[in-house]
């Protein structure tokens, strides 16, 4: 049985932020009704504030966002990575595409349902000072799965501790965690697909049009260096 705490604590609370409204993504369920009821009990008992079903803003969403389910492509190899659905492709991207649209907020911290923080980490103020001080910069998150060497490794520097202790990186991003602000990312910006962006496999998946697009105009992240997100695959 899932952790009773893990929505409430490890992905909202231990984050030590206070939200301003904390939204569940539905996508791509087979039980819709047996989804929404979860949501709701989740939304009287304080945990959530609403929540969004996809299917019922998708062509609004495409729209605004100008794209269309065809641009989801398959990569020559997504086999290698058990993908040989197109639709994975789409409905990939759909979840962050409908948090960013939806969002009400200045900023927006996503995160996927199998993303967690085990521990306490505030790391998300820090993150919104150094975004407002240094305007190229436009995505934060902690390191991933305890690959600190690795963070370390993709970034060309690091703060010291005014505000707070961050890597920061010329290039990359995750969909699996991010912190962005609003205005920045709900525009039509995920058309440009860089040729260096192959990195990304089994296809034109949301995070290599987001990557293509802040490599091409010199957006930088920063990466929370006393810290890890976990992220787990949930089969």
């Amino acid at each position: 049985m899932l952790d009773p705490n893990y929505l409430r604590k490890k992905q909202i609370s231990n984050h030590c932020y206070s939200f301003f409204e904390r939204i569940l993504v539905i996508n791509n369920v087979t039980d819709l009704s047996l989804v929404k009821n979860a949501a709701e009990k989740k939304i009287q008992e304080g945990v959530l504030t609403r929540y969004v079903v996809v299917d019922e803003i998708v062509d609004e969403m495409l729209s605004f966002f100008q794209l269309r389910r065809e641009d989801f492509r398959l990569s020559l190899n997504a086999k290698e990575y058990g993908c040989a659905n197109p639709d994975w492709v789409y409905y990939n991207a759909l979840g962050p595409l409908a948090a960013i649209y939806s969002c009400r907020s200045e900023y927006l911290l996503f995160l996927t349902g199998d993303v967690r923080l085990d521990h306490p980490l505030p790391w998300i103020s820090p993150s919104i000072q150094w975004m407002e001080k240094q305007e190229n910069i436009k995505v934060a998150n902690p390191v991933w799965n305890e690959k600190y060497e690795e963070a370390k490794n993709e970034s060309y520097k690091r703060s010291g501790l005014g505000l707070g202790c961050f890597y920061f990186a010329k290039q990359g991003f995750s969909d699996q965690l991010f912190l962005v602000r609003r205005k920045d990312f709900r525009q039509p910006i995920y058309g440009e697909i860089r040729s260096d962006s192959a990195h990304y496999p089994r296809g034109d998946v949301f995070e290599k049009r987001v990557f293509s697009y802040m490599k091409n105009r010199g957006w930088e992240r920063i990466i929370y260096r006393r810290g890890s997100y976990t992220h787990e695959n949930v089969v």
